[in-house]
């Protein structure tokens, strides 16, 4: 999968301190040695980012002192004018090969347009910093991946009032209408549930590390499980309140609450786990082992996503894949076509199919 280099993440993350306020002009940004421990990278490396910074009028070196923040930033409009269109995508992960890469698709389809992406990950600094940047800032437009479906709801509705154009991705925002672009969760839990139900599973917990509130995607995907059940007239509400109790734990804490999941689990003869995604579903596959339970023989369990991990664990993790290239091709497509028309809009959603993919961890009983 094609990758952003080292040195431009480098650069996207020290532009957007710049941009926020975090890094004043006249402040001293790191030497290239702190840049170079810091982010894990070569001397080269770090040189190349900061003299991207430097021929971007963005800083200024003084030899013998180090760099700068320049207190003459390019105006947005010039910075258009001299870069081209830009859009920016801004993730709450720096690049996570387990959740797939949206960047591919973005970029598939921006290679036929005169724009080009330009990428923020909020793991640094805070996603409202990037927000506020963002909407001042110099990009054409926004293809946005939430950390949650209610955080930030203010500065995002100024978004919506001045009608920028502004796509999210893998979420929906709580009260805003924004189009967006999502996996179908609904149909994939449903697929998931299903699946068990189709090898006679008849009591099936779900479990999620979030709270299903704050997650449109979670949220969905647990209304996905529930309907299987009630379509099938399983519903049984011992296990409703399992899954109630356990859908969410405190941070730092997640070990004793799949534990505590896994004892409940045992004594209340649950023999299917709808998992909220494939990392929740193989870390309980890994502490099923520890406390002497095998997957599938003593619980069948299905993640969701299909990352690269979930086909080398043993067993094999049975999950729903979700098309992140997909997802990312038509957010950029969707954005391109709202900012190409100005004032005009739409306010829809496009949801993308899932696939369920068959291993090794669902048993028939």
């Amino acid at each position: 999968m094609e990758q952003i280099p080292l040195y431009q993440r480098i650069v996207n993350i020290l532009k957007a301190r710049i941009d926020s306020g975090e890094l004043k002009a006249g402040d001293q940004l790191p030497t290239e040695a702190e840049i170079s421990k810091t982010f894990q990278v070569s001397r080269i490396t770090s040189k190349r980012a900061l003299t991207e910074l430097e021929n971007a009028q963005l800083i200024y070196r003084i030899q013998g002192k180090g760099s700068f923040v320049s207190d003459r930033q390019p105006s947005p409009r010039s910075a258009i004018s001299k870069s081209g269109k830009e859009i920016l995508l801004i993730l709450p992960f720096t690049h996570n090969p387990g959740l797939g890469d949206y960047e591919k698709g973005i970029n598939e389809f921006l290679s036929t347009t005169e724009y080009t992406l330009n990428i923020q990950s909020n793991t640094i600094i805070g996603q409202r910093k990037l927000l506020e940047a963002a909407l001042n800032g110099s990009n054409s437009g926004l293809i946005f991946y939430p950390v949650s479906s209610n955080a930030d709801l203010g500065i995002l509705y100024q978004y919506y009032l001045s009608k920028y154009p502004l796509i999210t991705m893998d979420k929906t925002v709580d009260g805003i209408p924004f189009p967006s672009v999502v996996a179908d969760n609904l149909n994939g839990a449903y697929l998931a549930c299903k699946h068990l139900i189709d090898h006679n599973h008849k009591k099936i917990a779900y479990v999620s590390s979030l709270r299903v509130e704050n997650f449109s995607s979670i949220r969905e995907r647990y209304f996905g499980y529930l309907k299987a059940l009630y379509d099938h007239q399983l519903i049984d509400y011992s296990v409703s309140d399992l899954t109630e109790r356990y859908l969410t734990h405190e941070d730092g804490k997640g070990r004793e609450y799949y534990l505590h999941f896994l004892q409940s689990v045992k004594e209340q003869g649950v023999t299917g786990i709808v998992a909220e995604n494939d990392l929740i579903a193989i870390e309980i596959m890994q502490l099923a082992k520890e406390i002497g339970l095998s997957v599938p023989d003593d619980f069948s369990i299905i993640g969701f996503d299909n990352i690269h991990l979930s086909s080398f664990v043993e067993p094999k993790l049975t999950t729903i894949s979700q098309d992140f290239g997909q997802m990312g091709y038509l957010a950029a497509r969707h954005l391109v076509s709202m900012m190409e028309s100005p004032g005009n809009l739409p306010q829809d959603q496009v949801i993308v199919p899932v696939q369920l993919i068959e291993r090794q961890t669902v048993k028939r009983l």
